[in-house]
């Protein structure tokens, strides 16, 4: 498989990733910000109200992309990976997360940060197979 194809088919699967990662990542904190007003309204305190589900929510949000963008490759057949999986997991937690979960973010940012959190992907993907091109015959 040709660099360009490769990085195109990390591109997709960053792109699908980010994209599932976030709405899952809103999904959780809205059902962990019910989950703390349910708690407050049975007369539990406000201080530790939804701490489990927000704890949750996190932990979820983070593994959920680098999880997907492992699946998502190995559907499209692109093995040995590990580098991208890696840095996009990293930029995910680090840069891309942080600005459009918890926010209301435009469509400008959300295409901005998609776009990096794709570039970051692929670019590991294809640096990959350039440093190991030994992991062809694994395939």
């Amino acid at each position: 498989m040709g660099y360009l194809m490769q990085a195109a088919k990390a591109a997709a699967a960053a792109v699908a990733a980010t994209l599932a990662g976030w709405r899952l990542f809103e999904s959780l904190y809205v059902w962990a910000d019910h989950a703390a007003d349910t708690e407050v309204d049975s007369g539990q305190s406000e201080w530790f109200a939804g701490t489990t589900q927000y704890l949750v929510a996190n932990a979820t949000g983070w593994v959920f992309l680098p999880v997907a963008v492992w699946g998502l490759l190995r559907l499209i057949r692109v093995r040995g990976n590990h580098l991208a999986i890696i840095i996009s997991a990293f930029v995910w937690v680090a840069f891309t997360a942080p600005h459009l979960v918890g926010s209301h973010p435009s469509p400008a940012t959300v295409v901005a940060w998609v776009a990096v959190q794709t570039a970051a992907t692929a670019a590991a993907s294809v640096a990959q197979s350039a440093v190991t091109p030994a992991n062809k015959a694994m395939r």
